[in-house]
């Protein structure tokens, strides 16, 4: 795994490169970061971000006035850039891949999207607590998959459909039910892990069965008056 697969390697990298933010700003923000992962926003104070990062907590006040500012700071470049980056990037490499069949979709999908959960676990329990309390990011996160990916995401579940591999609904459905199993799997993840006990291959498994039976033409369709 590279190091820059992860957001906060990711967001480390990013910070300072519009040469608008200083030196002494990269570091209280990417301790603050980190900080925020290990823990939780509510757990971590100011003198603690200070002392990671290696300023003083006046410096850190004059440069963000409050922790709010702080998470603020953080949010803005991982919600416009870095997060819509790293999820189009992961699931175009899904995409690209020769699948030729449902089962393997599925199962490159799933890997895919399982890897990038336990990758980045701690960051994403910042960024999904800013989910369900900030309706400006929670609109953000809503839109980040890409049109681009959207319309190659057609194309395959067009071509699956076409060799007879995937059910005849809509594309839009059955994207929803993708993202729905995988954002469920992932909300349990990141903010109650102590309640998931399988291992990375069980979940593939479990996720992969439930989605490969769901979405195939030969399942058992159910007549409902």
């Amino acid at each position: 795994m590279s190091e820059i697969e992860t957001i906060q390697a990711y967001y480390a990298a990013s910070l300072g490169k519009d040469g608008q933010i200083t030196k002494t700003q990269q570091r209280i923000l990417a301790a603050a970061l980190a900080l925020f992962a290990e823990k939780s926003y509510e757990e971590v104070g100011t003198r603690e971000i200070a002392d990671r990062a290696g300023v003083a907590e006046g410096t850190l006040f004059h440069n963000f006035v409050n922790k709010n500012g702080i998470l603020d700071a953080i949010m803005q470049p991982i919600m416009q850039n870095i997060l819509p980056t790293m999820l189009n990037t992961l699931d175009q490499a899904v995409l690209d891949g020769d699948s030729q069949t449902l089962d393997a979709f599925i199962v490159a999908l799933v890997t895919d999207r399982v890897a990038f959960a336990e990758r980045n676990q701690e960051s994403l329990a910042v960024i999904l607590s800013q989910f369900f309390n900030n309706e400006k990011d929670r609109a953000a996160v809503m839109g980040m998959v890409s049109p681009e990916i959207l319309a190659q995401a057609n194309v395959v579940m067009d071509r699956l459909k076409t060799a007879g591999e995937l059910v005849d609904w809509p594309n839009r459905m059955i994207l929803q039910l993708l993202f729905s199993t995988l954002g469920g799997y992932l909300v349990e993840k990141v903010l109650y892990p102590d309640l998931n006990q399988l291992d990375t291959k069980q979940t593939v498994r479990y996720l992969s069965d439930f989605l490969v039976n769901g979405l195939s033409p030969r399942r058992m369709p159910l007549h409902v008056d």
